[in-house]
């Protein structure tokens, strides 16, 4: 399974990759949307986590930009947020994101959910 990690935190964004790169998975990361964009348009990409509070869109604005386009909106998209705020989930569950993750993230619970998306 390909994945796409968006998070401007480098060391976050790090952590993931490395982690899911040792379960199996290919891992492609991107700083923020645009840089996401990039990618989506050169790899074929199965599953997207991305971070809430990210430079020029956040996680939740570049969901519901995936789901518009036919190209990209069969995408599953899990959101890791710091925030402990419902209206960030639900908000986000109406733009189309799958699941809201709270950082640290509980790799096992991510592992779950990545397995569950495969």
């Amino acid at each position: 399974m390909n994945i796409l990690v968006v998070d401007d935190d480098l060391n976050l964004c790090s952590s993931l990759s490395h982690f899911l790169e040792g379960h199996g998975f290919t891992v492609y990361s991107a700083g923020d949307a645009l840089q996401a964009l990039d990618v989506l348009e050169r790899e074929r990409i199965e599953l997207i986590i991305t971070d809430y509070l990210m430079p020029h869109l956040d996680g939740i604005r570049f969901t519901e930009m995936l789901k518009a386009d036919p190209r990209f909106q069969s995408i599953p998209v899990l959101l890791i947020t710091a925030s402990v705020d419902d209206s960030i989930t639900d908000r986000g569950m109406r733009k189309g994101v799958a699941m809201t993750l709270q950082k640290p993230v509980d790799m096992g619970q991510l592992l779950n959910l990545v397995r569950f998306a495969e």
